[in-house]
């Protein structure tokens, strides 16, 4: 696993905030997957000895930089993220400030500030957590790939009805969006000049 650039809240992962202007790598990792957030760096993978020797444990997820919140100290080289110890990760994200694991047969996420529904808590559930929590209403969803953007997050998950059933559905409102005459300008008005 190698890192470079900005090095600020020890997001590279090498024991402090100095600016990587090349790669640099992580000894102490042997990384399977690996994620950036916007000041937070994530991956899956094994712990190496200082012999050299690749640990043959199960993957472990390992985070490093402003992983929890602002409040609390950064974590300036990879940390096994204690929380997860003994969950399988087949999946891993990371927004700007929010992360999402699909693991074994349920989808955990945390992140400090979040407030747009990126966590997928729910209207009435909490807004961030730093904390890793399951996303109750994803519960036995088998999760093949998991992307987050600035402040949302899109899964791919096997086809359960028992689990897609029980979602909120999203209904648009009639009328609201533009057909496709109006988008090319050739709506009721006759187009451009109107006249």
């Amino acid at each position: 696993c190698f890192t470079w650039g900005c090095g600020g809240y020890g997001r590279l992962g090498h024991k402090d905030q100095k600016d990587a202007w090349t790669p640099a790598e992580l000894p102490g990792l042997r990384a399977t997957r690996v994620v950036c957030g916007s000041a937070f760096t994530a991956a899956t993978g094994h712990a190496v000895l200082h012999s050299g020797v690749v640990c043959a444990s199960s993957s472990s997820l390992y985070m490093w930089g402003r992983v929890k919140s602002a409040s609390q100290n950064c974590w300036m080289s990879p940390t096994v993220e204690q929380d997860l110890s003994g969950w399988k990760v087949q999946a891993l994200a990371c927004g700007s400030v929010h992360t999402v694991v699909g693991a074994d047969s349920s989808v955990i996420s945390w992140g400090p500030a979040c407030s747009c529904g990126e966590l997928g808590y729910g209207e009435l559930g909490p807004k961030s957590s730093a904390r890793p929590k399951k996303v109750d209403l994803l519960e036995g969803a088998h999760v093949a790939q998991v992307a987050c953007g600035l402040a949302h997050t899109l899964l791919l998950a096997a086809t359960d009805s028992a689990i897609t059933d029980a979602l909120p559905e999203w209904k648009p409102v009639q009328g609201a969006a533009s057909g496709p005459s109006d988008a090319a300008g050739g709506g009721a008005g006759g187009g451009r000049g109107g006249g």
